[in-house]
């Protein structure tokens, strides 16, 4: 069977070679009740979109007069991200944040954990934490499940796409742990 971390490597490939068709699927399907209300609860104006894909909620973000970097895995995601707003877009890993520590009222994360090996999931929001300000606001959303989800995707000429799932109790459990 293959390893986990491969599947998950060639997740970034089929989101390299797709960003378009991604951009064009999911820009304008906008979460506007979560960012308002995340907006909301920023104890500033500076915040870090991980995992940002094409941009969609970077541009959101810039037009409510946020101070906004998103940044991602996928070169290609950073690459259209870069067409379609005029913003800090950087490529970068989560698991390898380079911002100082303190950095960010806020922290946006959206389905960018579904893509992290459980292994390295303490690291992951260590990472988000350690850029976060004292009460800064982190905002994670995942696909809730158990165990991994391995699937066809129609949209993407049936390449093999993997999701790493999370019980909600599991991911609570887990930013406790890690200082949240």
């Amino acid at each position: 069977m293959t390893n986990i971390k491969e599947l998950l490597k060639k997740a970034v490939k089929i989101y390299d070679k797709y960003a378009q068709r991604y951009a064009q699927y999911n820009y304008h399907k906008l979460l506007q009740f979560q960012l308002n209300k995340f907006i909301t609860l920023l104890p500033g104006k500076k915040v870090l979109d991980v995992g940002c894909g094409p941009g969609r909620d970077v541009e959101y973000f810039k037009d409510e007069g946020l101070d906004i970097i998103g940044v991602d895995i996928s070169k290609g995601m950073v690459e259209e991200a870069k067409k379609r707003v005029d913003a800090q877009i950087k490529k970068m890993d989560l698991l390898k944040l380079k911002f100082k520590k303190n950095n960010f009222d806020g922290v946006w994360c959206v389905m960018t954990l579904n893509l992290i090996p459980k292994e390295d999931i303490n690291l992951a929001i260590t990472q988000m934490n350690n850029v976060l300000v004292l009460n800064g606001i982190v905002f994670i959303s995942v696909k809730e499940g158990q165990g991994v989800q391995v699937k066809q995707d129609k949209r993407y000429d049936n390449e093999t796409k993997v999701l790493v799932l999370y019980k909600l109790g599991e991911l609570e459990q887990t930013l406790k742990d890690n200082g949240f």
